[in-house]
């Protein structure tokens, strides 16, 4: 195989087949000196390739794109020994005596990769280049050249996989690259012709069970294959840089479908989308995502960009810039697998992003483990105190949305509630899981029974009951005097609760604790529920029965109430998980779980129920949700109540006294 060491250059001469650029032979010259070898020959074959040359171009122009492919050319004709050829913009593949051994082969590979940042060129463009080679030994010249190259491309395709900047030996055996490869071949006109598919999957809130939101997700609906996996195809574009491709694609996909949401029930929830770290190099990258809502007419606070912790600690300077670029435009912006590699923690005080997504990794694995538990739960107490909203991913069974709601985040993503949907199912789950939220009426009880938007009005049955002072100075409360079963009460109309979800909120200040005696009650087609300040032991209770079941008895036991002390009593009960919770003072005294559902309220009685004497004391503020609200929500407005000005309710002072 003398003749590949003799005749580096011999096309030199020939204009046809030389490289216009850098001298060494074009791919016409390497097929032509290919078919001049003996057919008995054997030869090696390196297939080279610039990582990142379309950055330097699109950074520092074509131009000094041309001199680094020149310097470039230099360094294989110094240290390969073999016939030389770019055969592409970037690409180069090298013909080298057979007689060399592979150890031979793969020490000029490695004297490449060494030598390229020592080449005389500027320091800050060799820092963002590499070379990817891939090598194939001992091939007899009696092969096609496209089988030839075929393999040491495969070959250079998967040291590129790897992470650049390192050679690969081609293997037979490997399929791999050949799938790798195809795919390579493939995405670009599938991404033209429309095979990628957005596909969502839903965010909800693991207390109220209501839809918060949805991640935006590729599915590749490939002609002969069907639908392909993302773990298939992801990886890869990460790799070679398309991702930055389909990302936007996924992106005004989402933006397309959400201007087709209009008038639908979850037509404003956020969307995030995940974009890849090579969009930090793209000064231009908040722009063009407000351009392209823009186009849509959707809002950008409607819109999540997602960027991996891995990012983070790489890039840390350019994405504090972008998150606050992307902000400034109104986006909100997540941390994705947040935990997969315990590096963002201290960016946290740098960066003003909304929310992080635990890593369902980090989930399972510190989930099952002592000191793993306090530090999601510490992570967790951070977010909060910093205002970061937390979003758990992977959610699989109900014994981690216990631990998880416990830890303070009511955020999930997960097969618990829904693998990623298609468009059409997803339409489906929203409704489900945003349905019969119909209204909220709130019962001020300030010298009127009318709810506060006047669409609603309470009856009194029996008489003595008289307003007094209120949990604002400049409010009044309205007082039971207690009685017989039903009597000197206030009936509220049925219809004030039409879902099977419900969270109710009221002040109530107990003058004379009778056990069992309650102070609201729902009586449903099927059973009931009542707020019970006194029940046994002291405790104030929340009480459900399924009268359905001979034993249906389910009490959700508070702390104990005193007398003449005001208290914000909150109770939610949610149907899709079977849950409820009572709070007092905005904090969770106690959760019942497989509690059953009553459904169809027939009568609400505040200050008394069918089986018990009636309440006394007081009674203002009362709230009737339908919908399970959240522990934040009740923690929120329990403080806002507290922290406004005329707040007297924990003060001493004279009652001021009107009567019905």
């Amino acid at each position: 195989m003398d003749k590949i060491s003799e005749t580096t250059h011999t096309m030199n001469g020939n204009l046809a087949e030389c490289d216009y650029l850098t001298g060494l032979a074009n791919r016409r010259g390497l097929y032509d000196y290919y078919i001049s070898l003996p057919k008995e020959s054997i030869l090696h074959a390196m297939f080279i390739d610039i990582d990142n040359f379309k950055r330097v171009n699109d950074i520092y122009g074509h131009s000094m794109g041309d001199r680094l492919l020149i310097n470039i050319s230099q360094l294989i004709q110094t240290y390969t020994n073999g016939f030389s050829s770019r055969i592409g913009g970037d690409e180069y593949v090298v013909l080298l005596d057979g007689s060399l051994s592979q150890e031979e082969i793969e020490n000029t590979a490695k004297t490449l990769l060494t030598n390229l940042e020592k080449i005389d060129f500027r320091k800050d463009i060799l820092s963002l280049i590499s070379l990817s080679i891939g090598i194939v030994i001992s091939q007899h010249a009696l092969q096609p050249l496209d089988d030839i190259l075929a393999k040491c491309d495969a070959a250079m395709y998967q040291a590129k996989y790897n992470g650049k900047n390192r050679y690969t030996v081609y293997k037979a055996y490997d399929k791999t690259l050949e799938t790798n490869r195809n795919i390579e071949l493939e995405m670009e006109s599938a991404l033209k012709n429309g095979e990628f598919k957005v596909f969502l999957q839903p965010k909800v809130n693991m207390v109220t069970s209501k839809l918060f939101g949805a991640e935006a997700l590729s599915r590749w609906q490939h002609p002969l294959d069907g639908l392909r996996s993302p773990a298939l195809y992801i990886p890869l574009f990460e790799k070679n840089g398309f991702i930055s491709q389909l990302d936007m694609f996924i992106y005004e996909e989402v933006c397309r479908m959400k201007s087709t949401w209009a008038g639908k029930n979850y037509e404003h929830i956020p969307i995030s989308v995940n974009m890849s770290r090579l969009h930090l190099y793209n000064r231009n990258f908040p722009d063009t995502l407000e351009e392209i809502a823009n186009k849509y007419n959707v809002k950008t606070s409607e819109l999540e960009i997602e960027i991996t912790e891995s990012t983070f600690i790489r890039d840390s300077a350019e994405l504090i810039k972008t998150v606050d670029f992307l902000h400034e435009k109104g986006f909100l912006v997540s941390i994705d697998d947040f935990g997969s590699g315990f590096s963002a923690l201290n960016l946290l005080k740098d960066l003003s992003v909304d929310t992080i997504k635990i890593d369902k990794e980090f989930l399972h694995v510190s989930a099952n483990d002592f000191r793993g538990k306090k530090v999601i739960r510490n992570v967790i107490a951070m977010c909060r105190d910093l205002k970061i909203n937390v979003v758990t991913e992977g959610i699989e069974t109900k014994e981690q949305i216990d631990f998880i709601t416990r830890c303070g985040c009511q955020i999930a993503q997960g097969f618990y509630y829904a693998k990623p949907l298609p468009l059409d199912e997803f339409a489906i789950f929203a409704d489900k899981y945003l349905k019969n939220i119909l209204g909220n009426y709130t019962f001020r009880l300030n010298g009127s029974l009318k709810s506060e938007d006047g669409s609603l009005e309470g009856t009194i049955h029996g008489k003595g009951l008289i307003y007094e002072q209120g949990i604002f100075s400049d409010s009044k409360s309205l007082f039971f005097p207690g009685g017989p079963t039903q009597r000197n009460t206030v009936y509220l109309p049925s219809n004030t609760i039409v879902n099977d979800s419900v969270t109710i909120s009221l002040w109530i200040k107990p003058k004379v604790l009778h056990q069992w005696s309650a102070a609201f009650y729902v009586k449903f087609e099927t059973g009931f529920f009542a707020i019970v300040p006194l029940s046994w032991e002291g405790h104030s209770d929340f009480r459900i029965r399924d009268s359905k079941e001979v034993n249906g008895w389910y009490d959700v036991s508070g702390r104990q109430l005193l007398a003449d002390t005001w208290y914000h009593y909150a109770i939610t009960y949610n149907a899709q998980t079977e849950t409820a919770v009572a709070f007092i003072n905005g904090e969770v005294v106690n959760i019942l779980e497989n509690v059953p559902t009553n459904r169809y309220a027939k009568c609400i009685i505040l200050g008394g129920d069918v089986f018990q004497p009636s309440f006394t004391g007081n009674i203002c503020e009362l709230v009737i949700y339908n919908e399970t609200k959240d522990y934040d929500f009740i923690q929120e407005m329990y403080e806002s109540y507290i922290h406004n000005e005329k707040f007297i309710a924990m003060q001493n002072s004279d009652d001021s006294i009107s009567h019905i």
